[in-house]
């Protein structure tokens, strides 16, 4: 069977990753640290654990869609990605800013520190070549085409503001805010649009990820 993947770096609302990782929960290391060092002391840690997650997932994905297509069919898969194999030192962008909008409002009492603790997205950007490694390990199909889009490339920075950039996650993540922390998504905007604003941060957040 063959199987074309689209990677498309960009806001996407759903991930193939089922669940946090075990260890992580099992060990009780969260996924973002408000204490910088502890933080980059344990990113290794969170991003192989969230590595092998997708792993364990995709092949699962993988397994099931081979049973469901006949003999000869083929499969379009698009997902959220990176461009290359290396592994950025934020091991992903759009959770690390969601994280940050968040500890802020622990730290100002809006939402519970112990919520917080334990708020996990199962989000993870594979590369291209760690996709083609997974695909060819389980077996099922062969890859017929495989491309990476960054869907940033043409969006035009005069409209990327602080607003429409918080209106993006809480388009992505507001089920998953609400569903752990309460109705809390008004301050949410509030503070990163604050955050930004009052440092002036938007464009240099942009320059830093772009």
């Amino acid at each position: 069977m063959d199987l074309s993947i689209a990677l498309l770096i960009y806001f996407v609302k759903e991930t193939l990753s089922s669940q946090a990782p075990e260890d992580l929960t099992m060990n009780q290391i969260p996924a973002y640290d408000m204490d910088e060092h502890a933080r980059r002391e344990r990113l290794p840690t969170v991003r192989e654990a969230y590595a092998r997650q997708f792993r364990k997932d995709f092949i699962l994905f993988l397994e099931l869609r081979a049973k469901e297509l006949v003999p000869g069919g083929r499969m379009v898969v698009s997902l959220v990605g990176r461009p290359s194999n290396v592994k950025a030192s934020k091991f992903f962008h759009l959770w690390e800013t969601l994280v940050q909008i968040l500890s802020v409002m622990a730290l100002e009492g809006v939402i519970d520190k112990a919520k917080f603790d334990s708020f996990y997205v199962p989000v993870y950007g594979p590369s291209g070549e760690e996709l083609r490694e997974i695909i060819q390990d389980e077996g099922s199909f062969s890859i017929r085409d495989m491309r990476v889009y960054d869907a940033t490339t043409d969006m035009d920075s005069m409209l990327f503001t602080p607003s429409s950039f918080v209106n993006y996650l809480r388009a992505i993540f507001e089920p998953i805010i609400v569903e752990h922390f309460g109705e809390v998504m008004d301050e949410f905007v509030r503070t990163a649009e604050r955050r930004w604003s009052l440092e002036g941060s938007m464009q240099n957040e942009r320059a830093r990820n772009p």
